[in-house]
């Protein structure tokens, strides 16, 4: 329930719009705009250059397009968890791969490498470079 004390506003008006979360909302075409682009590995930065080019009425923040772009990329996954389908695409892209669980819902190790790769390291095995990243966001 909600009780209306006084009828007038407390504060000045808003000098713009940006940051608002209904002014900034994206339309149906502008989010098969931000799919599309997301689709193309374009950049989030570089979307909003483009919807902000197309619009200048545009109030959209960074964050919004952020948004969006889970949005898609989870409607895409569906009910997969990322490694899940990590693990269905390496299958169907046909990758040579291999796991090793440390329990049964925790992933201990993950290798995948290209078919072509294999059969470049078969023909010229003498020298064999291994790239290796670890906790590269710590």
């Amino acid at each position: 329930m909600v009780k209306l004390i006084c009828g007038i506003h407390n504060h000045e008006k808003a000098k713009s719009l940006v940051g608002h979360p209904y002014a900034g909302r994206l339309t149906k075409n502008e989010k098969i705009v931000v799919a599309d682009m997301t689709k193309s590995m374009v950049k989030p930065r570089n979307i909003l250059l483009t919807l902000k080019e197309h619009n200048d009425n545009n109030y959209t923040t960074i964050k919004q397009i952020y948004n969006v772009r889970h949005a898609y990329c989870s409607s895409i996954r569906g009910s997969n968890t990322e490694m899940q389908q990590l693990m269905m695409l390496l299958d169907r892209d046909q990758y040579i791969h291999w796991h090793r669980m440390k329990n049964d819902n925790v992933v201990r190790d993950l290798f995948w490498s290209h078919p072509d790769a294999v059969q470049l390291t078969n023909s010229c095995n003498l020298v064999f470079l291994i790239n290796n990243t670890y906790k590269t966001n710590r």
